[in-house]
């Protein structure tokens, strides 16, 4: 499966595993979603709830895309009925607002001098992903798996400010999500991984990134349409998702964890 590039703590790095593994089998299949951390169904008519649970219990987590606001509730209470810890995020999505706001993000706002923004790629060093992972991991982020952070896997990227001493503080990413055959999330990106050290906040660091992981994935990929995942009350990142154009709708994304797999019930904040 190339690169063993996976982080976290112990119970992370083997549901990562698994989600990569459960990747190579089912990528083929157009109901199935996956961006660098495990293997969902796009929404409810891609597959019933014993589909997901049976996803959730082979990785450990799985996630349905899309889920309309008034279902949600009755898919979480099926799933916590089943032993799993559920998850809800309002999924928030923008297109061409998206992109406009990204291009306003870049043309008004730069890095500070002393850093610089790296694209992570093949060549990239084993240090500087690990650096990645230490300051992401501190802010509660769990990073995707290194094959899709460096755009090895699928098409996706994985941008971070990095300081005069090689540090990395900031990072933002984005990945294809569902496959690109399916009749409505095809051309659909996740966008977020939004993660800055707590001594760099407050300078902007993750929207300037984030702006730029959107137009470069429209650039390289030709993806114009963004999705992401916001816990209810998360002011911080409902505030960045509108200054980049992303607007909350009527759908939520609906996670569930095997608390035996994962014993703090949620892969990443």
């Amino acid at each position: 499966m190339g690169r063993d590039e996976f982080f976290g703590t112990d119970d992370q790095r083997a549901v990562l595993r698994r989600g990569r593994g459960m990747a190579s089998l089912l990528g083929q299949d157009r109901r199935y979603t996956y961006y660098g951390r495990t293997v969902g169904l796009a929404g409810p008519e891609d597959g019933g709830i014993e589909q997901l649970a049976a996803l959730a219990t082979v990785q450990g987590n799985a996630a349905y895309g899309t889920v309309r606001l008034n279902e949600a509730e009755a898919i979480k209470m099926s799933l916590s009925a089943r032993g799993f810890v559920p998850v809800h995020y309002d999924k928030w999505e923008g297109n061409r607002s998206a992109i406009a706001a990204a291009r306003r993000v870049v043309e008004t706002v730069s890095l500070p001098e002393d850093l610089t923004m790296l694209r992570l790629d093949a060549s990239t060093s084993d240090g500087h992903l690990t650096s990645l992972a230490d300051m992401a991991l501190g802010c509660g982020v769990l990073p995707l798996c290194g094959e899709v952070l460096r755009g090895l896997l699928r098409p996706a990227l994985c941008l971070v400010a990095i300081d005069r001493t090689s540090k990395v503080v900031s990072c933002a990413a984005s990945s294809a999500y569902a496959h690109e055959d399916h009749p409505k999330h095809g051309r659909q990106a996740w966008w977020g991984m939004l993660a800055t050290d707590p001594a760099r906040r407050g300078q902007r660091l993750s929207l300037v990134l984030g702006a730029h992981a959107l137009l470069e994935m429209e650039a390289r990929f030709q993806f114009g349409n963004f999705m992401t995942g916001v816990e209810p009350g998360n002011a911080p990142s409902e505030s960045i998702c509108a200054r980049m154009g992303l607007s909350r709708g009527d759908f939520a994304i609906v996670g569930c964890t095997d608390p035996r797999a994962l014993a703090a019930g949620r892969m990443t904040r």
